[in-house]
């Protein structure tokens, strides 16, 4: 599968980490971290989807998805463009773009769930897989894909 961004070839250069420097459970998906930024906003995003769930139809939503993952496939990423973000100090605009659709795909499942009628992409799927296998400890993740472990020694990989 060609990908717009390879989670596991890019390395870290002097501007600030990168998709490999994630990778690795040191420094993995520092946004996930215990104070990173998933957590430390997450109270605010979930009031916020709990006050807009209230006038948001089925239909918008919908809307809200497709229509980002249009702009984003139409947008092209330069994998050397490095961008200020919160916590991590500075990562490249494609790793921004590719925790996105990550995070837009993880989402669009509890749409589908709740709502039914929308399936994310197999592309998008594959994208948001291998982004989370990369996130783990690779011994961890292995030994508990291959049964061998309890899934709490590896997932969740994100909050």
């Amino acid at each position: 599968m060609s990908r717009p961004f390879d989670v596991r070839h890019a390395e870290r250069g002097d501007d600030g980490p990168t998709r490999r420097g994630h990778r690795r459970r040191g420094h993995a998906a520092p946004l996930q971290r215990p104070g990173g930024i998933a957590h430390t906003s997450a109270d605010g995003i979930a009031q916020r989807a709990t006050t807009d769930a209230t006038t948001l139809t089925s239909d918008d939503a919908v809307t809200r998805f497709t229509d980002g993952a249009e702009i984003l496939r139409a947008t092209p990423m330069s994998k050397k463009t490095v961008i200020s973000y919160p916590v991590v100090g500075s990562t490249t605009l494609a790793v921004v773009a590719e925790v996105a659709l990550m995070e837009a795909t993880v989402h669009l499942l509890d749409l589908a769930d709740a709502v039914g009628g929308v399936q994310p992409s197999k592309l998008a799927l594959e994208a948001t897989r291998d982004l989370l296998i990369a996130v783990p400890e690779p011994i961890a993740a292995i030994e508990v894909l291959a049964g061998r472990a309890d899934p709490a020694a590896a997932v969740p990989a994100i909050r």
